[in-house]
């Protein structure tokens, strides 16, 4: 059987949280059926080459769908530490994947449900699934330390880089970040990049939410102060 091809999802935190869904690269024959990758579907050959493209109008087909909601509590503000649920929805159909994440800055991974995936487990600093099926969705919940304190006493909260990348190409997917700070008295003070056609970013008294449809690479940075915007 040949070498597995390179399937990346998901997204990978600069600061704090690591989560990228990789297809690992593996040889060699297996008695298991489910490791021969012809039964596994993997994108079409025409894609984008990495440049962050917004998509104003959603893909026709269904596409990775990648969900994080951060709760900021009081000690965030000390420790950078935030409660994590995470969800993976239309992954990608393949034999075996593992969502990765940063040793160093993330702890108490544990997967909340998961359908249509034949195994899922934890193992060490990554969670790790075998026979993804059509509508499959995956769950989890993590601690991060992903809320950066800069020095004039404002907060950086950084993700990515979003990608579903197959090769050397990169597929349209959509992400949605919804970060709850209660009564904290947080604002957002700007988002990087901006409110935009594929990239809305809607604020609230108690926290933001961005939602996003691309292909490429995407980084997000929201800056949060104490009270009202400088």
């Amino acid at each position: 059987m040949p070498a597995r091809s390179n399937l990346r999802l998901g997204g990978l935190a600069t600061t704090g949280l690591v989560a990228a869904l990789a297809l690992p690269l593996t040889a060699g024959a297996s008695d298991d059926p489910f490791d021969d990758d012809s039964l596994w579907e993997t994108p079409g050959a025409d894609s984008n080459r990495g440049t962050l493209n917004f998509l104003d109008d959603a893909p026709d087909e269904r596409v990775h769908h990648h969900e994080n909601q951060i709760t900021v509590a009081a000690s965030s503000l000390d420790d950078g530490w935030v409660n994590l649920r995470q969800c993976h929805s239309d992954l990608d159909r393949v034999g075996r994947a593992q969502i990765l994440y940063n040793a160093a800055t993330t702890r108490e991974i544990e997967i909340e449900s998961q359908s249509n995936i034949g195994e899922t487990w934890v193992e060490g600093a990554s969670v790790q699934l075998r026979h993804i099926q059509p509508d499959a969705e995956l769950c989890i919940r993590a601690r991060s330390q992903m809320l950066k304190i800069l020095d004039d006493g404002s907060y950086a909260l950084e993700n990515g880089p979003f990608m579903r990348r197959y090769l050397d190409g990169y597929f349209p997917m959509r992400v949605t970040v919804a970060v709850n700070w209660g009564d904290l008295g947080l604002t957002l003070a700007r988002s990087e990049p901006e409110s935009q056609p594929g990239f809305r970013v809607t604020e609230s008294e108690h926290g933001v939410i961005i939602d996003a449809t691309f292909e490429g690479r995407l980084m997000t940075v929201l800056r949060l102060v104490n009270g009202d915007r400088p």
